[in-house]
């Protein structure tokens, strides 16, 4: 079975200009986060009225197109998909953070993070192994909720609108890479002005890595939605990145002086372990598709 096949949103001459209608109005509505992370901070409730811009920018392209909201893939789907997206960044995240340790870019654990986290979760004197577990339970598994509430915002957008509407005129490399080239444009902003990187050295550097590693999640994202026909799995699976990546991982390495070149969404390691499992699913949509 083609993992291709797919309900047409708009007519396939008309799949350029909707795009870019919804892209033109997803930087609109982006822009009042914008405003607010940049001249306010980053604060959580800030950055979840930026990460819904995309959904709401696809909800105003389908009443604009006369598209049926319901089109955007709100069903569940298979189960064992939504079990592989959370998982997915599992794998990934272990795999680059091993190198970063294992190659000496980082260490593992940093002590600053066992004292924070024991603090915050009322841990205080109990081992480091026993913080860890409990931090990436609550982390990444409760926080989890959070998060999914905040990233569907984004998926309802990039996944449940523009990946399908752009997969009616390109193939799966080509929308996985458009997808992923405006899904770093739109964080652009943010990471110059804001204090979401890595710090204000080679900040080009860093912007390309981080491009590098949203086109190999947009790639693993869609073949997820592909096959699983749903955003919520999509959702569950960028909300997992986020947790693991942003919540646990990182920041439970010690970082040594030139450790940021490496480590994180802006250093040299994640992002192309990411492109690496972005490349291997395109493989197997392409081997599943013949």
């Amino acid at each position: 079975m083609s993992l291709i096949r797919h309900e047409e949103l708009v007519s396939n001459d008309k799949v350029v200009s909707t795009a870019l209608t919804f892209v033109v109005l997803t930087g609109l509505f982006a822009s009042v986060g914008y405003y607010m992370l940049i001249e306010l901070g980053i604060k959580r409730h800030f950055m979840a009225t930026f990460m819904w811009s995309p959904a709401l920018a696809a909800f105003a392209t389908c009443k604009i197109r006369d598209i049926n909201i319901r089109s955007l893939g709100w069903g569940l789907g298979p189960t064992r998909w939504a079990w592989t997206a959370y998982l997915i960044p599992i794998v990934y995240g272990l795999v680059a953070y091993g190198i970063i340790w294992l190659g000496g870019f980082g260490a593992v654990v940093d002590p600053q993070f066992i004292n924070e986290v024991g603090a915050f979760l009322g841990l205080s004197g109990w081992s480091d192994t026993a913080v860890i577990i409990i931090a990436f339970l609550m982390f990444a598994v409760v926080g989890l909720v959070w998060r999914l509430g905040a990233v569907i915002g984004e998926e309802i957008g990039w996944r449940g609108f523009l990946t399908p509407l752009l997969l009616q005129k390109f193939s799966f490399p080509i929308t996985s890479l458009i997808v992923g080239l405006v899904w770093a444009l739109w964080h652009l902003p943010i990471l110059l002005y804001t204090k979401y990187n890595a710090g204000p050295q080679d900040i080009e550097l860093q912007v390309l890595n981080y491009t590098v590693m949203t086109i190999g999640v947009s790639f693993i994202l869609t073949y997820v939605y592909l096959r699983s026909r749903s955003i919520w799995a999509a959702s569950l699976l960028h909300a997992a990145h986020n947790a693991f990546i942003l919540s646990v991982l990182d920041p439970m390495t010690l970082k040594y002086e030139e450790s940021w070149r490496y480590t994180g969404e802006f250093g040299f390691i994640l992002p192309y372990v990411v492109l690496a499992f972005g490349l291997g699913f395109w493989y197997r949509a392409r081997k599943e598709a013949q």
